[in-house]
């Protein structure tokens, strides 16, 4: 199975482009598209949507991470095991959402690639790898250690005295504000939240349905991470966040 993750969006077709040069290799598998919608150039939401997706799929999984700002330019294509699934993505920090004691790294000799376009990787080199890495195993991709590549902290939180700042690493269809703060990080004394300069009182719950109407609840999210939300509405619009800003938390 071949998972993609790209900022393409579906207005144009780049993505179904990338499905075609798959199986236009001879791949027979099954391509699944978990997220296309990443914010352009968005490295930590990048992060945020492999972290949470990749676990349910099966072993041997083929994941293409292309969100790809230095498409063309110098930086390296990496290939990710972590034992059980690959990973194939640009160089540009996305590979530090993992546990790097349980990962193996390499950079892809890309030469045979000199004809690629500077502009779209994704179909002249990401697909290439991709399925052939699926057809013909591990051995087929030309590739060297490495141990030398960028890493971006994900999840990313600094926690002080009365304070936690985090970001909003992922807003939800429903106008969840889904925070760069893990699940272990709750705590009963979060009661409130400042963004844009606003202080805002934070209700504890379970279930969107237990936040009172038009309060503003904070819970366990089923992602992993802590959410913002409101009950049957757009918490980021009340908010006027989006995904990259920055929110304090306060204790009690």
């Amino acid at each position: 199975m071949i998972a993609l993750i790209t900022d393409f969006g579906i207005k144009d077709p780049y993505v179904g482009v990338v499905k075609g040069v798959i199986y236009s290799q001879g791949y027979t598998g099954s391509i699944v598209d978990i997220c296309h919608h990443v914010v352009p150039y968005s490295i930590e939401h990048a992060q945020y949507i492999l972290t949470t997706s990749y676990r349910y799929f099966p072993d041997n999984t083929i994941f293409l991470v292309v969100v790809d700002p230095g498409v063309g330019t110098q930086r390296n294509i990496l290939l990710i095991h972590d034992g059980r699934y690959y990973f194939f993505m640009p160089d540009n920090g996305i590979a530090g959402c993992f546990n790097q004691n349980t990962i193996k790294v390499w950079s892809v000799d890309t030469q045979e690639f000199v004809h690629a376009s500077s502009t779209f990787h994704g179909r002249d080199i990401f697909a290439m790898l991709a399925s052939r890495l699926a057809m013909q195993g591990i051995e087929a991709i030309h590739h060297r250690e490495c141990t030398n590549y960028v890493q971006h902290p994900f999840p990313w939180y600094d926690i002080k005295v009365d304070t936690v700042y985090t970001k909003v690493v992922h807003i939800d269809r429903f106008g969840n504000c889904i925070l760069s703060l893990p699940n272990e990080q709750y705590s009963l004394q979060l009661n409130a939240i400042i963004v844009n300069n606003k202080r805002y009182t934070l209700y504890h719950c379970k279930t969107y349905a237990d936040v009172p109407l038009e309060a503003i609840g904070i819970l366990k999210g089923s992602s992993g991470f802590i959410e913002i939300c409101m009950n049957q509405k757009d918490v980021s619009k009340r908010l006027a966040v989006t995904t990259g800003d920055m929110v304090e938390l306060f204790y009690e």
